[in-house]
């Protein structure tokens, strides 16, 4: 057993440890599900198969986690280190437990972000307009090249992380099999109908030059002129007047009495480009208390307003076309920026006469695209939809996404998130899948002209031994649109004269496949072969992106397996910087996890991200932070360095089994066995930062500063000795076995230095052995005697006693005497007491200080070991000092102007400062009268 170095440097290590871990391929469950005496590659279970009745035999629990999958459009961030460390703990949790834990990797392709990112880089690098000017296949080929480079340091960061994931089961959004399913996925959707092209409201980013979905647009709240019109008898209010061109058909609320007179009236007014026609219509859905209660219906460019002119066959003008710039519809005003020409329209109306007034103080959400921020624009445009209300074999999508999580289905952590899941379902309109960017799976659908097809049919008509070739023709779903006929396929058409659909499908739309297409569906031999870790354990991943894609694979699973995705959906927080600000370059607080790994490890690094955090609370990280971290693992390899030089190599008796002589022993095996329970109990709950907390405090508090230095004395005791190393030895070890899934690169190593000849990483979990209730006397002694040695260290902090000086003590403990007496050298050895007297009931003697502790009360006495006029004279001294801070504190608390102006954070400050003074002062006091 070589000597450990005295302090751990992860990055001589970490590198080597994880090629071990990949190279032995225990990363797959079908190799390391329930290794404990791994035979030749060969699962136990696969063994224990061969060996019982098949009626007798069940396949051991899966736990199954698909990664969330990385953009290809850079590298990771801190978001993304604390998914793989939360993940890589849930996993390494479950394969030490015997299940067959899969944790399948893999990255998206991300279409828009990944396109505008190649598109910035082509322009930067001179090529202006890199779409017009390499054309489709060219631009796809760039941006393929980028996307391998950046999966290339994805997948580098990932191990580095030391995610423990099956790389043999690696996916990409956009690969072979994915592309499949997505192919399969959406012809079976258009067969059943809930995939259609319609001509509806999307919301389109100018600048990305393509739809959204509605919860990729996102919300800035501005301030904002609102509008007040004279049209005809009323007045209408609007934040947008570029829109209200073709604006004819005013609806008011049927019950507003206001209006009642005019409901269902015609009349001629003056409007922006002269006399229009207006109709009144009247619908329930109009809100009475908003402007004026009238408003003026806009198809073209409002959600709600499209909704109502089709309800009332209304005609749909576009005001706006996709550059952002006015129609021809807008007169005058037709090929101006819609924003820019707002001024001009405005004073066209006051010319008129027909401003009533303007409200200038008006606040609104104004709508943004997630990726670049531009201002949305809703146009109707000719796009494939999914209709979330159509009912198939008896539900819609909306139910089945409501039932997957009103019922036992799916749990999501934290609960509050399940009212927001619902909040979103209530609203949610049919999905616009398709997107006018060129990087992504194309929708399968070929269009051709009834010319061709007639031609085709001929030819095969003339010529039977051809006949076979149209058999993609009969296979048409005949849907005219345009005069062309229109193919939905998984696999292009045959024949002549098709054309694939120019659009792409929305990210999203693959990515909802995720949990099943990376277990090999369609494919139905794959899928068989894996359809065991189906559903998911666990989903985890950021709050911010719930309906993004957890909801969306909720609705394609439940739709195309009738069941559910996954069983668990535990939701991050965002990572922030120590003042609670968002990480960005702008303000240079930006943490990149590779250059933490480098500078502290990987494992200080997932500690940081984990610890001292909750499930969808955002996350305080700073350098300090994973500096401490770094220190802490540092700790546990000078424990490991203590024991390992202590005990040296053990007999298989030693390893295995011991006894517990001393109320220390009784007292730290106890204690392991009760953190083990609370940590195995936090990790099923998903309660990562309790369970580490918990283990934390264990090893340096009970394990490192107690029994540690208990066992120095052991050690020296011959009685003792042998079963104290067998003690720290098991303690060690299970400790190590406990870190894991939380610190899996040092405790790996450190497992090696312990002589075990397998992994870590694929040992059982620790169980519980020897909590049980004969312990329980003699831990509450053990606890009283702690408290005592820690009251006497601190008296002697207190008083200034040199560290090396024996304290001479006397206690009166009532009926704990007898049990402190049969451990009283515990009490010597810790506090370095010399003499020690204990009785049921003792004189404080003169000249002592005294602690009371649980009702014992401790006396120490002075006398040689401090000078009491010197330490009399420092105490007064400290007592003035103290006094004239007190006096300033108050003073500055009674100034008016002080507690008026200054930030209600710092006046707190100041109050806990003079609530702390005056303590001080009081035990100040007390040391002086004890002096006396």
């Amino acid at each position: 057993m070589e000597e450990l170095p005295k302090a751990y440097e992860p990055q001589k290590y970490e590198d080597d440890i994880y090629a071990r871990w990949e190279a032995s391929g225990f990363f797959n469950p079908d190799n390391a599900s329930g290794v404990r005496g791994q035979v030749s590659g060969v699962p136990w279970w696969r063994r224990l198969l061969s060996k019982l009745p098949i009626t007798n035999y069940q396949l051991p629990v899966t736990f199954t986690i698909v990664m969330p999958p990385p953009n290809v459009t850079g590298t990771l961030h801190v978001g993304h280190a604390v998914m793989l460390a939360l993940e890589d703990i849930m996993i390494r949790f479950a394969r030490m437990r015997g299940k067959r834990a899969l944790w399948i990797p893999g990255t998206d392709h991300a279409a828009i972000a990944t396109q505008a990112v190649v598109e910035k880089k082509l322009i930067k690098e001179g090529v202006a307009d890199p779409r017009r000017t390499l054309g489709r296949d060219a631009f796809l080929k760039k941006v393929e090249e980028f996307a391998t480079a950046s999966h290339d340091r994805i997948v580098t960061q990932i191990r580095k992380m030391g995610a423990s994931c099956d790389w043999s089961r690696e996916a990409y959004t956009l690969d072979a099999p994915r592309s499949l399913a997505v192919r399969t996925m959406f012809k079976k959707m258009y067969d059943d109908g809930l995939i259609y092209r319609g001509n509806r409201i999307v919301n389109w980013c100018p600048r990305c030059k393509s739809t959204l979905a509605d919860d990729e647009v996102e919300y800035r709240e501005e301030k904002t002129p609102f509008y007040y019109f004279k049209y005809g008898p009323v007045v209408i209010g609007t934040a947008r007047p570029e829109t209200k061109f073709q604006d004819k058909t005013l609806v008011v609320h049927p019950d507003d009495e206001r209006y009642q007179k005019l409901i269902g009236t015609s009349f001629e007014i003056e409007w922006i480009e002269g006399k229009i026609k207006a109709n009144v219509i009247a619908d329930a859905q109009i809100d009475r208390a908003f402007g004026t209660g009238a408003m003026t219906i806009t198809p073209a460019h409002s959600f709600e307003d499209f909704d109502l002119a089709q309800k009332n066959k209304l005609p749909v003008v576009k005001i706006i076309d996709e550059d952002g710039n006015l129609t021809e519809a807008a007169g005058a005003f037709a090929g101006r920026n819609a924003h820019d020409v707002r001024v001009d329209i405005v004073k066209k109306l006051a010319d008129k006469g027909l401003v009533d007034h303007i409200d200038e103080n008006y606040v609104h959400n104004l709508s943004i695209c997630y990726r670049c921020a531009t201002p949305v624009e809703p146009l109707p445009k000719l796009q494939w939809f999914i209709d979330v209300n159509k009912k198939v074999r008896g539900k819609t999508l909306k139910e089945r996404m409501r039932e997957a999580v009103s019922g036992d289905g799916i749990k999501i952590i934290p609960e509050r998130f399940e009212k927001t899941y619902f909040h979103w379902i209530d609203n949610l309109r049919d999905w616009c899948i398709s997107r006018q960017i060129w990087f992504g799976h194309r929708i399968p659908v070929w269009y051709r002209s009834h010319s061709v097809i007639l031609n085709e049919a001929k030819r095969n008509e003339e010529t039977p031994a051809h006949a076979g070739s149209g058999s993609h023709t009969r296979e048409i779903l005949h849907s005219v649109q345009d005069d062309k006929e229109i193919y939905v396929g998984i696999e292009a058409p045959e024949g002549d004269g098709w054309t694939q659909d120019p659009d792409t499908l929305d990210t999203w739309f693959s990515a909802g496949l995720w949990t099943f297409s990376t277990l090999g569906w369609p494919d139905e031999k794959e899928w068989q072969k894996n359809r065991v870790y189906h559903p998911t354990a666990v989903l985890e991943t950021g709050y911010d992106i719930l309906f993004f894609w957890i909801a969306r694979m909720i609705m394609m699973t439940t739709y195309i397996l009738d069941e559910i995705p996954f069983k668990t959906v535990y939701l991050h927080g965002l990572v922030r910087d120590e003042q609670g600000r968002k990480m960005s370059k702008s303000l240079g607080n930006v943490l990149d996890p590779l250059d933490t790994i480098a500078k502290y490890g990987a494992d200080a690094t997932r500690l940081s991200l984990v610890l001292g955090t909750a499930p969808g609370n955002d996350v305080k990280l700073s350098e300090a932070k994973i500096a401490g971290y770094r220190n802490f693992t540092n700790k546990l390899w000078n424990i490991a360095r203590y024991v390992l030089t202590t005990v040296g190599v053990v007999t298989e008796k030693q390893k295995y089994g011991f006894d517990r002589i001393t109320l220390a022993d009784w007292w730290i095996t106890s204690e392991l066995d009760r953190v083990t329970k609370e940590v195995t109990e936090h990790l099923e709950k998903y309660e990562f930062s309790a369970a580490g907390e918990a283990l934390r405090d264990f090893t340096w508090n009970s394990f490192a500063d107690w029994y540690l230095e208990i066992s120095k004395w052991q050690i020296t005791q011959t009685s003792l000795s042998e079963n104290t190393k067998a003690i720290l030895h098991h303690g060690l070890r299970q400790l190590l076995q406990l870190w894991h899934p939380f610190m899996p690169f040092v405790t790996e190593l450190l497992w090696k230095q312990m002589g075990e000849q397998d992994f870590l990483m694929v040992t059982s979990w620790p169980s519980v052995h020897y909590r049980d209730e004969d312990a329980t006397e003699t831990i509450h002694v053990f606890a009283i005697i702690q408290n005592i040695v820690t009251a006497l260290r601190g008296l002697r902090a207190e008083y200034g006693i040199e560290p090396a000086k024996p304290l001479d003590v006397v206690m009166s403990a009532g009926v704990e005497a007898e049990r402190l007496r049969d451990h009283k050298d515990i009490i010597q050895y810790l506090a370095r007491v010399g003499t020690l007297t204990i009785e049921e009931r003792a004189a404080r003697p003169a000249g002592a200080v005294m602690s009371v502790v649980g009702g014992i009360e401790v006396s120490v006495m002075l006398a040689g070991l401090i000078d009491v006029a010197k330490e009399r004279e420092r105490i007064k001294k400290a007592i003035d000092e103290t006094t004239a801070y007190v006096h300033g504190l108050e003073a500055r608390l009674a100034n008016k102007d002080f507690v008026d102006h200054a930030p209600h954070a710092i006046i707190e400050t100041q109050r806990t400062k003079l609530a702390e003074a005056k303590e001080k002062l009081v035990k100040l006091a007390d040391q002086i009268k004890t002096l006396d």
